[in-house]
């Protein structure tokens, strides 16, 4: 029902019989239904509850999977060459006397069915539909018009396999919808079968605001998407990336990247940061490719916390300028030089990592060993703090002394020469 919401066309389509039936009843009498004219007007009528009940249902059925590819044009289109020409190929082979919707429910079945098989499956589904109609032919003829059928179902199927006629060339970057989601958690489960679980239940629980599907005629190759930086708004995060692992290799993730920086130069993200890890499975990392892509595309690694994610996975994050983006000038210094811990929570994609809050003061470290002993009693094993560079540079021999050592920094965070430097402390005496 939420696809058919989103299909004029469609429901429609299926309005209309229902209300031509309710009307005027079951076409009795075919045989009165002579003229091209007659049969078009025909297309409406339905001989019986059964018929209709048919014809609707394999509309409904086409048409969620047709229109949100088409369009409501293209699907229209599409309808009104499945009925013209399907009641002229029966006419002309087989004589007057029919009546119904199956030629428009059977082109948009065909379409539908054959743009959501994957490419490589596409040739065993043409033999299926054409075995279908083979089987009409033999034991249903000449109860059913089976040349509208035949004609509707091999234009609804040449538009699916040629659908560039109707949409773009080539793979392009759309929001995504409610409609992707099998799929995309499809593709990020061929990487890492935990991210595609918990980008699910993200999903579900927060929607899906700023994400993107690669898509080639309907079909979903990749996904994409962003998260603006909580306290810089002109930075952002990049989210769910993985890239279908039959189309690696073919340029696409790069595609997938620089559509998406055109979208957030629009926004005035003048970065963008990837935060993605060295885990490893059997000795394989299995992000290595997606590194490869970021430094590819020019991103470089600016922050590796080692252990953040476990004892033996560190935490990586790769910075990317935006070069559509204008830079922003740093912020002004305050006159403030002190640091305030406040409090403290667990830190993302951890289950045992304190992250730390902080407001700044006047001068001087303060609150540190009240927070570093509450996290030791809460069993986490690291502390990590993050703060722009002048107050790093304020504080680190005060940070030193509390156990902390400085693993690195996100150039430019705060705006051009101001950047944001990272601490960690281990909690766990060794």
């Amino acid at each position: 029902m939420r696809e058919l919401s989103r299909c004029p066309v469609t429901v429609s389509l299926i309005l209309l019989g229902i209300a031509v039936y309710a009307v005027w009843g079951p076409a009795r009498g075919a045989g009165s239904v002579l003229s091209l004219t007659d049969h078009l007007i025909g297309v409406f009528r339905h001989g019986n509850a059964g018929h209709l009940a048919l014809n609707c249902v394999l509309i409904g059925i086409g048409g969620a999977l047709t229109e949100p590819r088409l369009g409501p044009a293209g699907t229209a289109l599409l309808a009104a060459l499945c009925a013209i020409l399907g009641t002229v190929a029966e006419l002309t082979l087989a004589g007057p006397g029919f009546v119904g919707l199956s030629a428009i429910a059977y082109g948009l079945a065909a379409y539908g069915i054959l743009a959501s098989t994957p490419p490589d499956r596409r040739g065993y589904t043409v033999v299926l539909i054409a075995l279908a109609l083979t089987a009409e032919v033999f034991f249903l003829r000449p109860q059913i018009a089976v040349f509208t059928h035949i004609t509707a179902a091999a234009i609804g199927g040449g538009f699916a396999m040629f659908g560039s006629l109707f949409g773009t060339k080539g793979p392009s970057l759309k929001p995504m919808e409610w409609r992707h989601t099998t799929r995309v958690i499809e593709i990020i489960a061929q990487t890492d079968e935990d991210d595609a679980i918990e980008a699910e239940s993200t999903f579900l629980d927060d929607g899906m605001d700023n994400m993107f599907v690669l898509q080639d005629r309907g079909e979903v190759l990749g996904v994409i998407g962003f998260g603006l930086d909580e306290q810089v708004p002109d930075l952002a995060w990049l989210s769910w990336t993985y890239l279908d692992k039959a189309q690696t290799g073919k340029g696409l993730g790069g595609q997938m990247l620089n559509d998406l920086l055109g979208k957030l130069a629009k926004k005035g993200i003048r970065k963008i940061f990837i935060e993605t890890s060295d885990y490893e499975e059997f000795g394989k990392k299995i992000y290595a490719n997606a590194h490869k892509l970021y430094e590819e595309f020019g991103a470089s690694v600016e922050l590796t916390v080692p252990a953040y994610h476990g004892p033996r996975e560190a935490k990586i994050i790769y910075g990317l300028d935006n070069p559509e983006a204008p830079a922003t000038p740093a912020p002004e210094p305050g006159q403030s030089t002190g640091l305030a811990i406040t409090e403290l929570h667990k830190a993302a994609e951890t289950e045992d990592v304190a992250g730390l809050h902080w407001t700044e003061t006047p001068g001087g470290l303060t609150g540190m060993e009240q927070q570093l002993t509450q996290a030791r009693t809460q069993k986490f094993r690291m502390a990590v703090l993050a703060i722009p560079s002048d107050l790093s540079a304020a504080n680190s021999a005060a940070l030193e002394t509390q156990g902390f050592r400085r693993c690195g920094h996100l150039k430019d965070y705060y705006g051009t020469g101001l950047h944001q430097d990272w601490w960690t402390c281990d909690l766990i005496q060794k």
